[in-house]
């Protein structure tokens, strides 16, 4: 039985936010360490009142300034990477058969994350599954996203967190760069024989980045993944419980619903990070990440360090399509009387054309 290794979660991130600011010492500088909180503050005031005053707080956050990367893995990234396991807990209870059993595999994994950005909530999937024992030994991702300056930070995530707990995980990323507002079909086909294998489809933290005029792109995209799952797929939908961010996301939940078995749907939960082994808490040593960011004793802007998070949330099961018998075939062949031709193709068998004669064989008798 192989447990987590006892790393400190908060060097591993701090490692994560060094890269976005493109430092190149181990450790935030007081400088860095000045302009992530500043930035923190800034990302969580737009995520409070985005939209509401255009001029300072966006309805949408570009990520491709290193500020906006570093403050939203700031302001989230811990309780971000801790979600996936109490949701994967929830799921269990509700129907322990919707998990995907890796062992039965292998212990291979493939997970499909739409709108990747640094994957952080990959950490808390894998911490489920190897929490006892080494369940998971090959974990095979399928990261969209469109925007590609988050790849080498999620790099990072996976160099520095993932494997820095788990060494002996085999962590094999295919990145997407594809915007769900836009036709993905292609950028998916591209990645076919393994998006298809797919045993979790995680949506988190990106329904309510997009407004709901792109519902029914973004649901032909998903439906893509949904439709030609060759096994069970489980479906996990985590998002802020905002009141505007609402109708972003209970149309999802409206298709999901229709096309699955559901295990889960609730409005608004609040998930607390105050025990082990996922404690949000100072360090109380002066130099951990989170007394860096949070301690009052430090200059500047003085954002509060928060141990809980609200989310909505869903999870649903979907079973691939029942593949077509040859008796099906030969029998919707027959009524729609049809014939084979040259090259395997099927045209309309043509109608006779009926006489008098055939019509009426006694009349001259």
């Amino acid at each position: 039985m192989v447990k987590p290794k006892d790393i400190i979660f908060t060097e591993a991130l701090e490692s994560v936010l060094v890269s976005i600011w493109g430092g190149t010492k181990p450790h935030l500088d007081n400088n860095l360490i000045k302009k992530t909180r500043n930035a923190l503050v800034d990302i969580r005031e737009i995520y409070q009142f985005k939209g509401n005053y255009t001029k300072k707080y966006p309805s949408t956050i570009n990520f491709r300034y290193p500020k906006n990367r570093a403050g939203y893995l700031a302001a989230f990234g811990q309780r971000h990477a801790y979600l996936p396991y109490f949701h994967l807990k929830r799921i269990a209870y509700e129907n322990a058969k919707a998990i995907p059993k890796p062992e039965s595999n292998k212990g291979e994994l493939i997970v499909t994350v739409l709108g990747a950005g640094a994957a952080m909530e990959l950490y808390g999937l894998v911490r489920y599954f190897n929490e006892e024992s080494t369940r998971l030994k090959k974990l095979n991702l399928i990261l969209v996203d469109k925007i590609d300056d988050w790849k080498p930070n999620r790099h990072t995530v996976f160099d520095k967190l993932m494997k820095g707990t788990f060494p002996k995980l085999n962590i094999i990323p295919h990145d997407i760069d594809a915007d769900l507002t836009k036709d993905c079909i292609r950028a998916f086909s591209d990645y076919y024989q393994i998006l298809v294998k797919t045993d979790v489809l995680l949506i988190y933290n990106v329904m309510n980045e997009i407004i709901t005029k792109h519902s029914n792109m973004v649901w032909q995209n998903i439906n893509y993944i949904l439709k030609n799952a060759e096994k069970q797929l489980l479906v996990m939908l985590a998002e802020p419980a905002a009141h505007n961010a609402t109708p972003r996301i209970s149309w999802l939940k409206t298709q999901l619903a229709q096309r699955s078995t559901m295990i889960l749907n609730v409005e608004q939960e609040e998930f607390n990070f105050n025990n082990d082994p996922f404690l949000v808490a100072f360090e109380e040593t002066g130099s951990g990440l989170n007394d860096k960011l949070f301690a009052h004793y430090i200059d500047g802007k003085k954002p509060e360090l928060k141990s809980s998070i609200k989310r909505t949330h869903f999870a649903c099961m979907v079973e691939p399509n029942s593949p077509i018998s040859f008796e099906q075939v030969n029998k919707q062949l027959a009524v729609l009387n049809l014939k084979r031709v040259q090259r395997g193709l099927f045209a309309k068998r043509l109608k006779e054309e009926k006489t008098f004669w055939d019509s009426f064989p006694n009349w001259d008798k």
